[in-house]
């Protein structure tokens, strides 16, 4: 069973049931009409969209988890390699406004690293929750990492037209954290 289904069940308390897959039925290089055709037959998102649209306006963003995780909604994005093969699914919870991210943002973000590391065990990097303060517009600053399933999982805050998310991503590549 794949690592980042462990995590998603446990994280988002019973969002989402337990598979084979890295997302439900979704491995890492489904092309995106797999992703498509397997995300349309879970119980577990919602579209956003019609499935007309999806060729318009994308994958990304329009497929919502239907539970929260402490009053944190979260979307899923995908990005894809060279051949047009999905590479990383990231959850990215909904925006948070810039006076009070880093309240709003803490509660969820040590929920998430608690079940993260009952599944996965300690990070291989871990440092405190990013400050507001220190992200700049459009981008993730990740404060952990984990190696699982031979690729790894991050967790971190991103910044998006001055507004905030908390961000987990799992990738197909391995990623070595930064020595200290």
């Amino acid at each position: 069973m794949s690592g980042f289904m462990k995590i998603i069940a446990s994280l988002l308390l019973t969002v989402l049931s337990l598979s084979a897959g890295v997302y439900e039925d979704l491995e890492y290089r489904d092309t995106r009409q797999q992703v498509t055709d397997k995300l349309m037959a879970c119980e577990r998102v919602d579209n956003t969209i019609p499935k007309t649209m999806f060729a318009r306006v994308g994958l990304n963003g329009t497929f919502k988890i239907k539970k929260d995780l402490k009053g944190l909604n979260f979307s899923l994005f995908f990005n894809w390699n060279e051949n047009q093969q999905l590479n990383e699914i990231a959850l990215r919870s909904n925006a948070i406004a810039p006076g009070n991210a880093n309240s709003k943002l803490s509660g969820p973000f040590k929920s998430a690293t608690r079940l993260i590391t009952e599944v996965y065990g300690p990070a291989v990097m871990s440092n405190s929750i990013p400050k507001s303060s220190q992200i700049k517009d459009g981008s993730i600053l990740n404060s952990h990492l984990w190696n699982v399933d031979g690729g790894t999982l991050l967790m971190g805050i991103a910044k998006d037209q001055g507004k905030f998310h908390l961000s987990i991503s799992f990738l197909e590549k391995h990623i070595n954290p930064v020595p200290k």
